[in-house]
């Protein structure tokens, strides 16, 4: 499926000449909803101020009752020649109801590629292992009314960085099923400020899965650890994190490992709210060389509750929340030392 700008003008890439401005974290984005949002409203986001930045996003949609719907839009980032666009301020508005919004750097392509402007409805767009390879940018998993927006100033002298012509790829997943419900349309935008001191530290990012994991109807507080090690330069400081499962998840939980995966310290991340998980922005962990995160995600499932009627009504990993599960986490951390994934 092609998307035609010119026909959807919601859905564009926006980029002025960058200029030489400061950030400013007082310039709040002009946000067109009230703070009770109800359908049929959408989000509306204003993008940056010529020379501060570009915007991504997708046109308004419908998810029937009963549906749930999963769409990766691609996009290309704005400008010419090959010096770095810094960014150092991210905010991502969803209209409420997600089930998430990821951006991802495409990298090897597999099954599932589209050009500026392209959107690949569910299909390939399902199949994780598509994008394995493909850094994590930004998520957003807090769609709930009235805190739809999450607006992210980086800390000090550190910013996300951006080539010119480089690809992106925006996931949205909404579901208006028996799990979930989402009260109006589908919809999603992401504004990217630019940075504009000397000499940033690159953000780093990790996208981590655990693929391994099976509920069954009747079992209880069933749980799963895995460990994704990352600092692979040296040490490194995590930023922010957050989890991400599907509605038979009960307690998300991380915490650090050093280089033997042996855990440091207590929990530093703790989601309860499978639909509304918090994104923790405010972490200043250190993690040594060699070492990453270790996260646990925990499930109940009622006896008389059915995931997969084709797998015994167990929910295995999968993106589709009625019937599978997940056990994701996202990390943001400094310095890069190089892409990162855990599959």
């Amino acid at each position: 499926m092609r998307l035609t700008f010119c026909a959807i003008p919601v859905a564009f890439l926006a980029l002025a000449a960058c200029g030489d401005h400061h950030d400013d974290p007082d310039m709040a984005p002009d946000l067109a909803m009230t703070p009770d949002l109800a359908p049929p409203t959408d989000v509306v986001l204003d993008p940056p101020a010529a020379g501060m930045g570009f915007q991504l996003g997708t046109p308004v949609f419908d998810i029937a009752a009963g549906t749930e719907k999963q769409a990766c839009y691609f996009f290309t980032v704005p400008g010419t020649g090959t010096d770095p666009l810094w960014v150092s301020r991210t905010v991502a508005a969803l209209n409420p109801g997600s089930h998430h919004l990821n951006v991802f750097r495409v990298k090897t392509v597999k099954a599932l590629d589209g050009k500026n402007g392209d959107v690949v409805e569910d299909g390939e767009c399902w199949k994780s292992g598509n994008w394995a390879d493909w850094p994590l940018v930004i998520n957003n998993q807090e769609s709930a009314i009235g805190k739809n927006v999450v607006d992210w100033q980086l800390p000090t002298d550190v910013a996300h960085r951006f080539t010119p012509g480089e690809k992106l790829m925006l996931q949205i997943h909404y579901v208006n099923a028996s799990t979930q419900k989402t009260p109006g349309h589908g919809k999603g935008i992401v504004n990217f400020y630019k940075y504009a001191g000397a000499s940033p530290i690159e953000l780093g990012t990790v996208f981590a899965t655990n693929q391994n994991i099976k509920v069954c109807p009747g079992e209880a507080e069933k749980s799963f650890y895995t460990t994704c090690r990352f600092a692979k330069a040296g040490p490194v400081t995590i930023v922010g994190a957050n989890g991400h499962f599907h509605s038979r998840g009960i307690k998300f939980e991380m915490n650090l490992v050093d280089s033997m995966n042996t855990t440091m310290g207590g929990m530093f991340y703790t989601s309860t709210t499978w639909d509304d998980p918090p994104f923790t922005r405010d972490l200043a962990l250190t993690v040594p060389a060699m070492g990453g995160i270790g996260w646990t995600c925990e499930y109940s499932m009622p006896a008389a509750d059915c995931g997969d009627p084709a797998n015994s009504c167990c929910a295995t990993f999968g993106g589709h929340v009625d019937t599978q599960e997940h056990c994701n986490a996202f990390v943001y951390y400094y310095p890069k030392s190089q892409d990162a994934s855990c599959f």
